[in-house]
């Protein structure tokens, strides 16, 4: 599958994570910010993509609703889809905001609940969570990433701030009172580029 993903720039939260998701998984995305560097035609970029993207993802909330970019990329989809019928089209229902008339006919995969390992596996056509686990495993495996866990964190390939890998990244345990209450601050850092992140307990 190579998947174009249409979306607005202010769904990024939402987006992302299934995006990542999808390409553990072995799903070709075609993501703008992944895409397309500084210097780059705009239009020029999303015109190929769409021209070469056998399904396209149509990410739909309000903010989609109200965006000239996606309301042109979905449409672009459907009118290949007239023409090719290997094209697919999936929106993905961010919130309750109504698909419109053409992509309401379509099966979609709702992500309102924000279970975006459900989504991935809906999008990528994975029975079960035991195959889905399985293609992780394997994605890992192959890409020589090592994922750590951290308290406080959970697991890490690297340093989401600097890209540096999980080896340079170490465990964070901090106790501070406060209103005379121990506060336990449990995470990791990167000592690399001192990004840190955890939880209090």
């Amino acid at each position: 599958m190579h998947a174009f993903l249409s979306h607005n720039h202010q769904d990024k939260p939402l987006v992302n994570p299934l995006a990542s998701r999808l390409r553990m998984l072995g799903v070709e995305v075609w993501l703008d910010s992944w895409e397309i560097a500084p210097g780059d035609s705009i239009p020029g970029k999303v015109n190929e993509a769409l021209g070469l993207a056998d399904t396209a993802l149509v990410f739909w909330s309000s903010n989609a609703a109200d965006s000239r970019w996606v309301d042109t990329e979905w449409q672009t989809a459907i009118t290949r889809r007239l023409s090719d019928d290997s094209v697919r089209i999936i929106p993905i229902v961010l919130d309750a905001t109504p698909l419109p008339p053409l992509l309401r006919p379509i099966m979609y995969v709702s992500l309102t609940d924000r279970d975006f390992d459900r989504a991935a596996r809906e999008v990528a056509g994975i029975k079960s969570r035991a195959e889905y686990n399985q293609r992780a495993q394997e994605f890992f495996t192959t890409s020589g990433m090592e994922p750590r866990w951290f308290r406080g964190v959970g697991s890490l390939v690297g340093c989401p701030q600097c890209g540096a890998p999980s080896s340079e990244l170490e465990p964070v345990e901090l106790d501070r009172i406060m209103e005379h209450t121990l506060l336990v601050f449990f995470g990791a850092r990167c000592v690399h580029c001192d990004w840190v992140d955890g939880t209090e307990t």
